[in-house]
């Protein structure tokens, strides 16, 4: 048990103020007491006061309230005795009256003390020592004698300099190993884990130091770049963050934080003016790292660097955007630049700029998804739909998931119910691949775990002796292939509104008896890549219309010739359509039908079977040159109709949107509109052409 007298010896030295200011901002009413908004229940009206005479707190809000025990306990979800260790360990106190945790403390305590000699110890060699290389690159990276002062940064020599320095002052092997500042050699003595490498120290939230990041001075002698510490019993990369001890208060004050991937990148953004900075330490955003920053704010400004490995890290964030009310949202540096590349290249205030400008990160990594498959062809669309598709994994089970495929169908132009029918699909195909990996994971650790106790018994006294120290293990993730979706049948097309199709312009067959064409046997084989459905209803139709009007230009390559700036309106389902007609229409005046076919198939070798299903000709009463206007106007009016489909889904969907932008969007869709009222009038006054008279 914990003594009273521990008791209250934590209580006296916690600053109930200081502790509750670390995420809630309060303001003084009265004389004597503070108040401010419950961090336990959603207020706009501060209901939460502080009493600092009495260090007591209550909320009338939710009618929580107690001292500073209980105040941890309801943050941090803590038992009591907890949030005494809790408490206690943030005062640099030890519980002599509970055995076992003073065991654990000290053991703690010790740990922390053998890295804050190790920091002072490096940061001495770097200010003052012999040896200039550390502050010839910290002169090369602009980071001047207050910032290394600031951040402690230090020099380690290696060749034992760091254990002999430690054992002077009476720590331990053990104590330094455990530390993660020393390893065993192979004759079994000491040696310094870091060594010609500048060093970054890793601060708890408390300010003292748990752990190193060191940089690579002379990269050929070395493993890696970047030698973090391994996981200790004070520090680990998931939950720790870079920088955090300084920022918190910060962040309280702006009501936000903004997260970056590295050390130097981090002391760039504090000396450009930008002061509520974190870095991850060598991994992606965890769920630790949010739960520690929602504490203190709930919008989080992911800035990763421009680079495949910034933008990757941008969409394993996406399985946090729901939790606890988090507003999560990025910024992309341009150029592949990194922050600190980006501060030193425009400033601090063009870097304030861009984050005033940050937008929702899944509106991001749906626009990358649209950016990296060309979404204007089936099998594009169908890369995009089941890469958007893996992207929101994490959140199939989330009651919003109805959201995100509609955002989904927005941005790719489909319809959502052909979205949410091949969900489940790539859903099951994601879980078997992550068992997959999750077995061969199981199988390297294991075979890991057996090379350490081969090492151990030989004597050689190197854990993991048969890999580099400091250089990660690859993930079992890199070396599995994707399983491949089996093919399936195509889901049922999208329903439109009966408003959106008010007259069948192309022959009405029923679902699946329309004829086979060489667009249809090309789009099912992409679609079968993926085992899934992309083409919306008006597409189907469009395409039907644009064959129709292929088989006509080919036969009247002459009639057509006066309609050639009409052509150039539509915008084409089938790119090989578009190319088929340029190359008929490029054809001299007076050119043979059979010298137009040569021409189309010179330029797309499928042309004989993509021109050759339209009818309109065998069943139409009308004159050519009618059917021709026929054909061009429903084109034309299939195109408005689905560029005021992308300008909806993209003024309901797309948060990144500008007012200018907005503005433009809609004037451009009221236009539109009127375009289609006329378009509509046009081909209803003609009788059907495709009903057999």
């Amino acid at each position: 048990m914990i003594s009273d007298e521990d008791k209250n010896k934590v209580r006296d030295a916690t600053d109930l103020v200081a502790l509750v200011q670390e995420t809630v901002e309060l303001k003084p009413r009265g004389n004597t007491d503070l108040w401010g908004c419950c961090p336990f229940h959603g207020e706009k009206t501060p209901s939460f006061h502080v009493i600092p005479a009495t260090q007591v707190w209550h909320c009338f809000g939710c009618g929580e309230g107690g001292d500073a025990f209980t105040y941890v306990m309801k943050r941090e979800g803590l038992s009591f005795p907890e949030s005494i260790r809790y408490l206690a360990d943030r005062a640099g106190i030890e519980l002599e009256d509970d055995p076992a945790f003073k065991r654990k403390g000290t053991k703690r305590n010790r740990l922390i003390e053998v890295c804050e000699a190790t920091a002072e110890f490096y940061h001495t060699l770097l200010m003052r020592g012999k040896d200039a290389r550390g502050r010839e690159y910290c002169k090369g990276r602009e980071l001047d004698a207050a910032t290394c002062k600031k951040y402690r940064l230090g020099f380690a020599p290696g060749r034992g300099a760091l254990v002999r320095h430690l054992g002077e002052l009476g720590f331990k092997p053990q104590e330094m190993i455990d530390a993660n500042v020393a390893l065993r050699n192979r004759n079994g003595g000491l040696s310094d884990r870091f060594f010609d490498r500048v060093m970054f120290p890793i601060m708890d939230e408390q300010g003292r130091c748990i752990a190193f990041g060191g940089r690579a001075l002379d990269k050929e002698k070395t493993h890696a770049k970047y030698l973090n510490s391994s996981e200790t019993p004070i520090f680990h990369k998931g939950k720790n963050l870079y920088g955090f001890n300084w920022a918190k208060d910060h962040i309280v004050a702006q009501n936000e934080v903004i997260v970056v991937e590295g050390y130097i990148s981090a002391m760039s953004c504090w000396k450009a003016g930008i002061e509520n900075i974190v870095a991850v330490l060598g991994t992606a955003l965890t769920e630790a790292h949010v739960k520690t920053l929602t504490r203190f704010t709930k919008k989080i400004i992911y800035m990763f660097d421009g680079d495949a490995a910034g933008q990757k890290a941008a969409r394993r964030a996406i399985q946090f955007i729901e939790k606890d009310d988090i507003d999560l949202r990025c910024v992309i540096l341009p150029d592949g630049q990194d922050p600190d590349d980006f501060v030193r290249a425009n400033g601090g205030a063009a870097l304030r700029e861009l984050l005033d400008g940050s937008i929702p990160l899944m509106d991001f990594v749906f626009g990358k998804l649209e950016e990296e498959s060309d979404i204007s062809t089936p099998g594009g669309r169908a890369k995009a739909m089941k890469s958007a598709l893996e992207l929101i994994y994490p959140l199939r089970t989330s009651y919003m998931i109805d959201g995100y495929y509609m955002q989904i169908a927005d941005r790719l132009g489909l319809d959502v119910e052909m979205i949410r029918s091949n969900a489940g699909k790539v859903f099951r195909e994601v879980q078997q691949r992550e068992e997959t990996n999750l077995r061969r994971e199981q199988q390297r650790e294991r075979a890991r775990a057996e090379r350490e106790h081969a090492a151990g018994a030989s004597g050689s006294g190197l854990p993991g002796a048969s890999w580099p120290a400091g250089e990660r293990v690859p993930s079992a993730a890199a070396s599995v292939s994707t399983v491949p979706v089996p093919a399936s049948a195509s889901a049922r097309p999208g329903e439109f509104a009966e408003e959106e199709v008010p007259y069948d312009y192309v022959p009405v067959f029923d679902e699946g008896e329309a004829p086979a064409s060489a667009l249809d046997a090309t789009a099912s084989v992409q679609d079968e890549a993926f085992g899934l459905s992309v083409l919306t209803d008006l597409e189907r139709r469009q395409l039907a219309c644009e064959r129709e009007l292929l088989t006509l230009l080919t036969t009247f390559p002459d009639t057509f010739r006066a309609y050639a700036d009409r052509i150039t309106e539509v915008e084409w389902v089938d790119g090989r359509h578009e190319t088929i007609a340029w190359a008929a229409l490029a054809t001299p005046e007076g050119t043979s039908a059979a010298d137009v076919m040569a021409a189309a198939r010179a330029v797309c070798p499928e042309a004989a079977q993509l021109v050759s299903a339209g009818m309109i000709s065998a069943t139409s009463a009308h004159p050519t040159e009618t059917n021709i206007v026929f054909l061009l106007d429903t084109l034309e009016l299939y195109t408005v109709r689905r560029r005021t489909k992308a300008a909806t889904a993209r003024l309901r969907s797309d948060g990144s949107l500008g007012a200018e932008e907005r503005r433009a969007l809609m004037v451009q869709a009221s236009q539109d509109t009127v375009r289609v009222r006329e378009l509509e009038q046009a081909v209803e006054g003609i009788a059907d052409p495709f009903r057999q008279n």
